[in-house]
Parts: structure tokens; sequence; C-alpha cells
């Protein structure tokens, strides 16, 4: 009986010590979209870490580490996307002693542009970005963060709704 007792008591403690754990989010984002001329637009992603976070770059060496952070859009004819997003931010390029890896990496700040033809600005652009977040002692699970993202006024553009 006293087994069961303190078997019960250590996982109700390891449960309640760990739910703040995967509770964390160390990453802030917000989304913006900014007209760049000739019916284009730059869709910005920026995230915000907490001291001691980071985040992963889209581009990694190897699926073997760590999660890369990915956007997502939902497919729709209103838009069409131009190139790969940019990274800019305060980016690292180090190797990463847990992953035993090169990572590139945005620590405190970190910005995704991707520029997109549109072609019905009535039309909001919706998808997610998949990130991982890590510090020196763990990770945290990959998460999603939904945006929707209004087109602003486009100045001197002609669009086809379709």
């Amino acid at each position: 009986m006293r087994t069961i007792i303190c078997t019960s008591l250590i996982t109700l403690f390891a449960a309640l010590f760990s739910i703040p754990v995967f509770a964390q989010n160390p990453i802030k984002w917000s989304f913006t979209a900014k007209d760049a001329g000739n019916c284009q637009v730059d869709l910005i992603f920026t995230g915000i870490l907490d001291e001691g976070w980071y985040t992963y770059s889209q581009f990694l060496e190897s699926e073997d580490g760590p999660v890369a952070t990915l956007i997502t859009f939902q497919e729709n004819s209103s838009f069409k996307l131009i190139g790969k997003a940019k990274e800019s931010g305060e980016i690292v390029k180090v190797h990463d002693a847990i992953f035993n890896m090169n990572l590139t990496k945005f620590k405190h700040k970190a910005v995704l542009t991707q520029r997109v033809e549109v072609k019905d600005p009535s039309k909001p652009i919706v998808g997610y970005i998949t990130y991982m977040t890590c510090n020196d002692e763990m990770c945290l699970p990959p998460k999603d963060a939904d945006f929707s993202l209004k087109i602003p006024v486009l100045a001197g553009c002609v669009t086809t709704n379709n």
C-alpha cells in the first residue's frame, strides 16, 4: 500500500511540474502585410523570443536535428508566392552541441518575409507558421501559430478578382 501511495505522489508531482514546461511559449508572433508595389505584397512574420531561447531557420542542413520553421499557406487563387521567404533578424550560425550539427537559428528576433503577387485583394491570406523553440537546456515540442493577413490597399494596382 505504501508503494502505491508513493508512486501516486511521485506521478502527481511529475505531472504538476511538467505542465508549466509544456505550457511555455517563449516566442510571440506578429503578422503584417505591406504593399511592395507592382501588385505585390510582403507578408512579414516577426517572432520576438524570450531571453535565452532560440527558434530555427527554414533552411537546415538536415532533418536529423530540430524542426525547421515552416510557413504553410491555405491554397487559393487570390495570390501567388514569389520565391522563398527571406530571413532576417538576429541570426546566429553555430555548431549546436545538443543536435551535433551546424545550425542557423534566431536569437531575440526572427523575421521571415514572403513576397506574394496579389490577384484578389479582397481575400485574406490565411495559414500557419510551424516553429520549434529551444534554450541551452531543453527544447519544446513544435507549435503552430495561425495567421490571417488582410491585404492593404494597393496603390496603382489593377487586380483581377477570380
